[in-house]
């Protein structure tokens, strides 16, 4: 069956929709963040090395790559309700039993399972606001939905320490398994569809030969990537470089809820605003342009308050962008082919996500200090903007 575009009717329903949505991608940052809080106590638990604590989120990262083109073709042929739901239920049920683990290898194969339903989160919920959602209307909500990686972060931090306090690390996973999967039931309750089924004319071929044979689509999505370099090395080593200052782990820490904090705020100021202005390739291009200094000033601070006011500042200017990337890429390539656009986009920023730590890391090994780190992660941005200054937003279809 195919999917057929619709001209979209604004239905109060878009909300439901847009809750739906917001929670299904929150709850996966809140399983793969669960992870890092609880490390100082399973790791002595299960007699885990450190390296084995950090292939824990290698293995959620490489079931998410996976399921991320997949899902997204299978999201546009058959509707996201299924996708969705099975994927947070996977999630769950992945989550819940590492509550139950007793050997590393056990854990590494649970984290593969959890980063296989995540993977199919975005794509589908891309395709969803394509479908509810008006063309004036999608800044906002996709500044809505992805407010979700750092929430996420914020979320993880505020419940998973004292869940551990309370009922220890099993219960811990054991909770926010059972919410993961309370959340995928709601969703296959409660998520509809606006678009008619109709035949089956619809294939794999045609939806690549959509994307690939789009350069604006295509440019976007490198943009992106070049991103998503500067955001997962910030993530990845900014803790380092702050306990190198001389500070404690907590303190590095508060430097990155500030930093979470700022990416939390500034999806959802940058989708009212493109949606009025409309200038949605300006506002990546504005936001790249800003983060570039921005990080080469970060990277020179020693003074506590400073490292606060510029995480914050950071994190603000980068997480910019985030929602007119996604609108963008999906209305390059039209509702019927979404999920299947963001899912390949989402395939590739994720390849910078392996990449950019592990480059950074590297780095860091040879040259013993962070001179260059702060450079390498601006390089990113920089790129960002020379592949968004040839992309004609007018060329996106509605």
């Amino acid at each position: 069956m195919e999917l057929v575009a619709q001209d979209i009717k604004p239905l109060r329903y878009r909300w439901v929709i847009l809750t739906l949505c917001a929670a299904c991608f929150l709850f996966t940052f809140i399983t793969r963040f669960t992870w890092p809080p609880l490390i100082p106590v399973v790791v002595p638990s299960l007699g885990m090395k450190m390296s084995q604590a950090g292939a824990f989120m290698s293995a959620f990262y490489i079931g998410y790559i996976i399921t991320q083109i997949p899902a997204g073709i299978l999201a546009d042929r058959f509707g996201v309700r299924i996708i969705l739901a099975g994927s947070l239920i996977l999630e769950g049920l992945s989550t819940t039993s590492l509550g139950f683990i007793s050997t590393y290898e056990t854990g590494v194969y649970l984290r593969i399972m959890s980063g296989l339903g995540a993977g199919a989160v975005y794509a589908s919920c891309s395709r969803a606001l394509m479908e509810w959602f008006p063309a004036y209307e999608r800044g906002r909500a996709f500044g809505i939905l992805l407010a979700a990686p750092s929430g996420g972060i914020l979320v993880t931090n505020l419940i998973v320490p004292p869940l551990n306090d309370f009922i220890g690390w099993k219960g811990a996973f054991h909770t926010v398994g059972f919410l993961t999967i309370m959340a995928g039931i709601l969703v296959f309750l409660f998520m509809r569809s606006q678009c008619e089924q109709s035949g089956n004319d619809k294939s794999l071929l045609t939806g690549f030969k959509v994307i690939f044979s789009n350069k604006y689509l295509i440019m976007t999505a490198l943009a992106g990537f070049c991103l998503m370099w500067l955001e997962l090395g910030m993530a990845t080593w900014a803790n380092m470089y702050i306990k190198r200052l001389g500070y404690t782990v907590s303190t590095a820490g508060s430097v990155m809820v500030s930093y979470g904090l700022g990416g939390v705020i500034a999806p959802l100021i940058s989708g009212i605003v493109s949606d009025i202005t409309r200038q949605r390739k300006w506002i990546i291009i504005i936001s790249y342009v800003l983060v570039i200094p921005l990080t080469l000033l970060f990277g020179s601070q020693k003074d506590l308050s400073v490292l606060l006011l510029m995480g914050f500042l950071l994190g603000f200017s980068s997480y910019i962008a985030n929602p007119q990337l996604t609108v963008m890429i999906s209305q390059f390539a039209g509702k019927n082919w979404a999920a299947t656009a963001n899912g390949v986009s989402n395939f590739l920023f994720q390849i910078a996500s392996l990449i950019s730590p592990w480059l950074i890391g590297l780095v860091l090994d040879v040259t013993g200090n962070f001179s260059w780190v702060w450079l390498i992660m601006a390089a990113g941005p920089l790129m960002g903007v020379l592949f968004m200054l040839p992309v004609r937003q007018e060329k996106s279809a509605l």
